[in-house]
């Protein structure tokens, strides 16, 4: 009684053995809160959708914030949805490994064609292939590394969807504080324009400054209608990211950039913190583990290929027989040496591919730090250097017009240069931003989880504030 049931149950799982529709998303999950901080949601058409729906119209109600902006693409951006599905075709393979072949059945019945009539011959069998059986363990185990490498390009993915959430909102920050301070300068440059051509009118002014000052103030113009461009552009790539669409679409941002942070926290040791943590790296290192287990498999059991079964025959005189058989693949022509020579060569090319991913995180780490270094250096220099100079120039320019030294387009192009500054600033500012966004996709994470300095920096970066978490 005990074997039966034994036996039973080996039969419900071969026969009954299901694709999990969790499918490791958790796994993902987990990954991505770690180095993003941020939750994500499968949308698989359940009554929590709902609840995830209203979250994130909650979040378009006031000012979109960075964090919510990128909680909201990654539980809304369709796309992402789609990739989730990757999960669920590799966790099929999975299962698929650890399925035997079904049994083939077979039946043949024979009438004699000449001398006295008799009953009919007939005989049924059913053969399994053997190989199938002893190849299950092996099967499982490069479906299982094919599996994680799914995870980790999933994962990976995710990511990179966060970090072009980030570039698109400080990109239309950046436009929206370039478009005010552009709106300043059309603004002065109007008031010039105008002055100039009631002096123009009295005979004050040649038509040569009168030109120059209209030239100036359709150039300023100009620049305006393109940030209000940029702007539109930026709005629509963040609507795009998000996967929102119609009234959703009506949301507002901060208009403003954070500040600088005081300090940067320490920026050692971030490549080799990029190889242990990039998701990208860890599924080129799974799938590397994928193709050795696939050349192993094919180069282990190249000569192997038979079935086991049996068969049951009832000839015409009435006598009945039955018993095993076996068939048996000889390898004459086909030895597999095609099979083993492709995947042995897809095996060196995912070492390589491996090692020059690795390569590349490094240096895309080195590129990312210098690049923020510099984009700091230069909004320093400006917060420090240029814009007090302007500033200065200014407080002069407007003493030796108060004193009748200087003439008012002298006055009025100080306050327009000071006014460019400020605009340049705001672009650095910006540029900072973006920079420091794409260290953290070469990190494969937050910076400040990367570094793990021996004490925290006086002055850390602003983090996001947390976003609204997501309980469906």
């Amino acid at each position: 009684m005990r074997w039966s049931r034994r036996i039973v149950a080996a039969a419900w799982l071969l026969l009954g053995c299901g694709v999990p529709k969790e499918a490791g998303f958790s796994t993902v999950a987990a990954a991505v809160e770690q180095r993003s901080g941020h939750r994500i949601f499968w949308n698989q058409g359940g009554a929590a959708d709902a609840a995830v729906a209203t979250k994130v119209r909650e979040m378009l109600a006031g000012d979109l914030t960075r964090a919510e902006a990128v909680q909201i693409a990654l539980v809304n951006n369709r796309s992402l949805q789609a990739t989730y599905e990757e999960l669920t075709i590799a966790q099929a393979d999975v299962v698929q490994a650890g399925l035997l072949k079904n049994p083939v059945f077979s039946g043949r019945i024979r009438f004699p064609t000449a001398g006295p009539i008799h009953a009919p011959s007939y005989d049924v069998g059913v053969d399994q292939d053997f190989l199938d059986l002893l190849l299950i363990p092996a099967r499982k185990r490069l479906a299982s590394a094919a599996f994680e490498a799914a995870k980790l390009r999933v994962g990976q993915q995710v990511l990179d969807v966060a970090h072009d959430v980030r570039v698109a909102y400080y990109t239309m920050q950046g436009a929206q504080q370039v478009a005010a301070m552009r709106r300043a300068i059309l603004e002065a440059s109007e008031a010039s324009a105008e002055l100039a051509r009631r002096q123009h009118d009295a005979g004050n002014i040649s038509d040569l400054d009168l030109g120059n000052e209209e030239a100036l103030y359709e150039q300023v113009r100009l620049d305006l209608m393109r940030s209000e461009s940029d702007i539109l552009g930026a709005r629509e790539r963040l609507n795009r990211l998000l996967g929102l669409w119609g009234q959703d679409t009506s949301w507002t941002i901060a208009p403003k950039l954070p500040d600088l942070p005081a300090d940067e926290p320490a920026l050692e040791h971030l490549e080799s913190a990029a190889i242990a943590q990039r998701l990208d790296v860890d599924a080129a290192r799974h799938e590397l583990q994928a193709s050795s287990y696939a050349l192993a498999m094919a180069t282990n059991w190249r000569w192997l290929g038979f079935s086991v079964g049996a068969s049951f025959e009832h000839d015409p005189e009435g006598r009945t027989v039955a018993g095993p058989g076996v068939s048996l693949e000889v390898p004459i022509f086909d030895q597999k040496q095609a099979t083993v020579a492709r995947l042995a060569a897809q095996y060196r090319q995912s070492r390589l591919r491996l090692s020059a991913l690795s390569i590349d995180a490094r240096s895309e780490v080195r590129e990312a730090r210098g690049r923020l270094l510099g984009a700091r250096a230069v909004a320093d220099r400006y917060r420090t250097k240029v814009i007090p100079l302007r500033e200065r120039l200014v407080a002069l320019s407007q003493q030796h017009y108060d004193a009748m030294l200087l003439g008012v387009y002298q006055l009025l192009l100080a306050k327009q240069s000071e006014v460019n500054a400020y605009r340049e600033y705001i672009e650095a500012v910006r540029d900072y931003w973006i920079a420091r966004a794409n260290l953290e996709r070469a990190v494969g994470g937050r910076i400040a989880a990367a570094v793990t300095p021996a004490s925290p920096p006086a002055s850390p970066a602003p983090a996001d504030p947390p976003p609204q978490h997501l309980h469906p």
